[in-house]
């Protein structure tokens, strides 16, 4: 059908051209589509090709040891959290239907897919469509958030609770109410319980809110009062936990305090998790009687025991702070430059491990994580112009650069007073790429790309966060492209776990090999050869671990264990 030239007119007047802004806007729809598109295969890849999603290891097991106890003992359970206790319920809500505990990795996906959404909307509410779009493109970019979305850890639920106390926070500091504050105090309070560090960032999102009330004339001591009662009501339930079931209304767990602190400033420590000189061996669930032991500790309360092992390395590294306060510097300075740069120093699930299991491409198109340092930088320039421009709401702009200026702070000062990973700097990324939006419009704004600019940053600003960005590109260690011995190990552990033993002491022997000095790995090899019937491959293998110098008492014990068994298997 041929159109006349009146038609083809008529059409081009009902379809006109679209603006560049409505434009962008449906670019930035398309690229948010395709990354969630994107993450959610990685997730189902994950669930389906890695062993990894099957069993708990490490501080998973831990936590998967502390849930199965709250569903034999409901509620309360009936042992002291030596971890975070909310990520044990939120295991043991699965547990108590059914023994598969990869449903708690579902239901922790769900809740991270609701806290993204979550931030989006407010993103978008508070900083507008565009600058909120922006920040959600920047987040999903960041493929680490997501790496540990769907692993046995409290960082992901922790992430969550993060943007929850954003979301709550930020809700306030548009529309004020008593009932808001109290809830923006319950969602800080839940954040603590998540992440403690995250306690840090409570009196800047109180400042900020106070900030607020000023400026509309409006009693600051009443605003105080309602959002510490958020805090404290939040808090309560796992105070009274504690005190029912050690007599102790802590709401921090046992591990929270002089464990990790001593790992992060003991004489050996490099700035990451570190042994501290061999005293520390990795397993979790035996930490407290390998320090009890080492400090001559014989006290049979676990909570006791705990509480005295924490008091104990807590003295320790802080008689190093002050008998070394030169080396304690540099050791900060070196945390510090760890903290900021590109590479990811894992400690339970490594990355290149989980590449080759499932393929590498998920991380390898992803943001590196001096660009969201970077742009979240200048994006809270960004609003600190912002701020002072617009007078009549330079008390809300100001307020959301101190809550987010709290959340980087706690953050930041948990890698600096104890040590830093990936897992502990994941954090991060929610405050920064919630300024990342508007630092990108930044950038637009003065490249002239935007007619009406509604954030605008100084040349030096912007200068300032290029050098922010390119520094975290500098090498912060030798370059390996191959899984750690750990790798390995963890793997075999989990193949193990879920029965499959001839992969485990393949996997075993691989961590082995990369590591020939560990004892454990040749330990746990011999075990599943034993377990499999090769007597005499178990043996020799005993005999290479029996050939390793300096073997602690409680490995030479179990070696001998394990002699005992392969000789009454070959006497059967």
């Amino acid at each position: 059908m041929i159109q006349t030239a009146a038609e083809s007119a008529g059409s081009q007047q009902a379809a006109p051209r679209l603006r560049p802004a409505d434009r962008l806007q449906r670019g930035l729809a398309l690229a948010i589509a395709l990354l969630v598109a994107k993450r959610l295969a990685y997730h189902l890849t994950y669930l389906v090709g890695d062993p990894f999603a099957l069993a708990t290891f490490s501080d998973g097991h831990v936590y998967e040891l502390a849930a199965r106890d709250i569903v034999a003992h409901p509620p309360l359970g009936s042992e002291p959290f030596y971890l975070q206790g909310l990520y044990a319920y939120l295991l043991a809500i699965p547990l108590a239907i059914t023994d598969q505990v990869v449903i708690g990795l579902l239901i922790q996906l769900v809740l991270a897919a609701g806290a993204l959404w979550l931030l989006h909307r407010t993103a978008v509410s508070l900083l507008g469509a565009t600058a909120g779009a922006l920040s959600t493109l920047v987040l999903l970019g960041y493929h680490e958030l997501a790496f540990y979305e769907n692993k046995y850890l409290s960082v992901s639920l922790g992430a969550t609770c993060n943007a929850l106390a954003l979301w709550a926070a930020t809700r306030c500091l548009q529309r004020p109410g008593a009932s808001a504050l109290v809830g923006a105090g319950a969602a800080a309070g839940l954040a603590v319980l998540g992440r403690p560090n995250l306690a840090v960032a409570l009196p800047f999102t109180a400042a900020a809110l106070c900030l607020v009330a000023r400026s509309a004339e409006r009693p600051a001591m009443r605003t105080l009062l309602a959002y510490s009662l958020g805090v404290v009501l939040a808090l309560a339930p796992m105070a009274l936990r504690n005190q029912l079931v050690i007599g102790r209304p802590d709401v921090q767990p046992s591990h929270s305090g002089g464990i990790p602190f001593y790992i992060g400033n003991n004489p050996d420590a490099n700035g990451r998790w570190n042994t501290a000189g061999g005293l520390i061996s990795g397993q979790v669930g035996r930490e407290r009687i390998e320090l009890a032991q080492y400090l001559g500790l014989e006290i049979e309360d676990q909570a006791e025991l705990d509480h005295a092992v924490g008091d104990a390395m807590r003295d320790q590294a802080l008689r190093f702070i002050r008998e070394h306060p030169g080396d304690w510097l540099a050791l900060e300075l070196r945390k510090l430059w760890l903290t900021l740069g590109n590479h990811r120093f894992v400690r339970d699930y490594d990355a290149r491990g989980e590449a080759e299991l499932i393929g590498g491409f998920w991380s390898s198109i992803a943001l590196p994580f001096g660009v969201l340092l970077g742009l979240g930088a200048l994006g809270l320039h960004a609003i600190f112009r912002r701020a002072r421009r617009v007078r009549g709401q330079r008390a809300q702009w100001l307020g959301l650069l101190l809550v987010l200026g709290g959340q980087l702070i706690a953050v930041l000062s948990a890698n600096l007073l104890i040590f830093t990973s990936a897992q502990n700097r994941l954090p991060l990324c929610i405050p920064l790429a919630f300024a990342a939006g508007p630092g990108l419009l930044a950038l637009l704004a003065l490249a002239r790309r935007l007619p009406h600019p509604t954030w605008e940053a100084r040349p030096v600003a912007v200068g300032a966060s290029a050098l922010l960005a390119l520094q975290a590109f500098a090498p912060r260690s030798q370059h390996v492209d191959r899984p750690t011995s750990v790798h390995y190990y963890n793997l075999a552990a989990v193949e193990e776990a879920i029965g499959r033993l001839e992969p485990a002491a393949e996997h075993y022997r691989r961590a082995a090999e990369r590591n020939p000095k560990q004892p454990m790995f040749h330990l746990s090899r011999a075990r599943v050869l034993r377990r499999l019937g090769r007597g005499a491959d178990a043996r020799a293998v005993l005999q290479q671990l029996a050939g390793i110098p300096d073997l602690p008492d409680a490995v030479r014990s179990a070696a001998a264990d394990e002699q005992r068994l392969l000789q009454v298997a070959k006497e059967r």
